[in-house]
């Protein structure tokens, strides 16, 4: 098999691994094929291979795929590596406990953002963040303040993907003045963006280079920002973020 060859498996094994999700973590071949439109003797052969490996599982009673225990390993190598990951904890853990409202750290992955750590609220109804899952860039305040230190041209690409598979298109002139005033503020706000009846009030982790390395970002019911609570939460992730920022940067 040559190098085109090999690569072009290695692209369809991933797809499949794609397929999963919190929602489908069991599926049988012809999800696989669905999802991703590859014949089933390939859906096949690829599964098979990933089998031996212990990549995936497969249920023998019922046929389901499902991922296997390897992926436990290997996301124990990412968790730890992740120093961000774990230096920011103990800020996450102080915001939510006093705002009561779930907050989430959050990095760009593939013109992505991608929750890498969350601290649950504790009011009955709370906002719902997914670990790992990549959430698109140009909704909601998460992605924003991320997306607002890149390049106008990864921007443009941002909004063509999201307006490609949506099928509705974003006002350029608006869109950019708020990544604009993102960038000067240092702080995001959304409500009713990403998720009806949902806000997020987010600020970027700058790094040594002055650049973001990840944003941090409070998420709750709509129905709970009042204006002055909108006020209080924008400084407060704010100088949290500032905090965080400089315990990196010393």
């Amino acid at each position: 098999m040559d190098n085109k060859n090999n690569v072009q498996s290695v692209e369809r094994a991933v797809d499949l691994l794609f397929c999963f999700s919190m929602d489908e973590y069991e599926l049988s071949i012809s999800d696989f094929v669905d999802k991703t439109k590859l014949n089933r003797t390939t859906v096949f052969r690829i599964l098979q291979t990933l089998k031996v490996k212990g990549i995936i599982i497969q249920n023998e009673q019922t046929g389901l795929y499902r991922l296997g225990y390897e992926f436990i390993r290997m996301a124990q190598i990412v968790n730890e590596n992740l120093d961000i990951r774990q230096d920011a904890l103990p800020y996450l853990k102080k915001l939510s406990k006093e705002t009561k409202e779930t907050v989430s750290l959050n990095i760009i992955r593939a013109k992505r953002r991608i929750c890498i750590e969350k601290v649950d609220g504790t009011e009955d109804i709370r906002q719902f963040v997914e670990l790992g899952y990549p959430y698109y860039l140009v909704k909601g305040a998460s992605g924003k303040v991320l997306l607002a230190f890149h390049s106008k041209e990864y921007a443009e690409e941002a909004l063509k993907e999201w307006e490609s598979v949506h099928g509705t298109v974003i006002n350029r002139e608006e869109f950019y003045q708020e990544l604009k005033s993102i960038r000067e503020n240092k702080v995001a706000t959304s409500d009713n963006d990403r998720v009806f009846g949902a806000y997020s009030v987010s600020a970027p982790i700058i790094g040594p280079d002055e650049k973001p390395i990840a944003g941090i970002s409070i998420s709750g019911l709509s129905i709970r920002l009042t204006e002055e609570k909108k006020a209080d939460y924008e400084k407060l992730i704010r100088d949290t973020a500032i905090e965080i920022s400089n315990y990196f940067n010393k």
